[in-house]
């Protein structure tokens, strides 16, 4: 007797060719590959100390950035204070030489990082380290410069102090830009 069924599905070959995609789905451009990459990272303070013990900052040098990614550094607040010491008045008045100063200040401080973390690599690495400081809100800044340098990725903390209440009533930076950017978005707890 014949144990063959004609009635049941035979096994068809591995298709040849893969399976149709809609377009929609489908990036655009691949993504670069470490080295390659542009990474924008939200800072919250400009002064020395606040750089070298910001959190963000040894998290991406230690666990994402390479030598060759290009480092935007961004500290944006809608009051910005040009000594870090919480003054208000006319002594909290940046104007574009502060403005500048402070991010020459941050791009020194954020290269010697890069070459006590790498080393030689770091040297190469610390070239590519710029700074922005900019008067307004973080979340609009930070979008519109992932924008601007089409931004592979975004690095950014989140306080654990933030209630849940305050954070759904005005949003946070890190859940706003997660929201809105089209880059992957990297929120570091602090």
């Amino acid at each position: 007797m014949d144990d063959t069924h004609t009635d049941l599905p035979q096994p068809s070959a591995p298709p040849t060719s893969p399976p149709a995609t809609d377009s929609s789905t489908v990036a655009s451009s691949p993504v670069p590959l470490p080295g390659q990459r542009t990474v924008l990272i939200g800072i919250d303070s400009i002064t020395k100390h606040g750089l070298q013990s910001s959190p963000v900052l040894h998290w991406a040098l230690r666990q994402f950035l390479v030598a060759g990614d290009t480092v935007y550094v961004v500290h944006a607040s809608k009051s910005l204070d040009p000594t870090g010491m919480g003054q208000t008045g006319n002594a909290a008045q940046m104007n574009p030489e502060l403005l500048k100063k402070a991010e020459l200040f941050t791009e020194d401080i954020v290269r010697g990082m890069c070459r006590n973390m790498w080393g030689n690599a770091g040297g190469h690495h610390s070239r590519n380290v710029k700074a922005h400081v900019v008067k307004g809100d973080p979340r609009e800044v930070m979008k519109g410069l992932a924008m601007e340098h089409n931004a592979t990725a975004v690095i950014v903390g989140r306080r654990g102090t933030v209630s849940t209440v305050r954070r759904m009533l005005l949003g946070s930076v890190s859940d706003y830009l997660a929201r809105e950017l089209d880059s992957t978005v990297i929120i570091v707890k602090e």
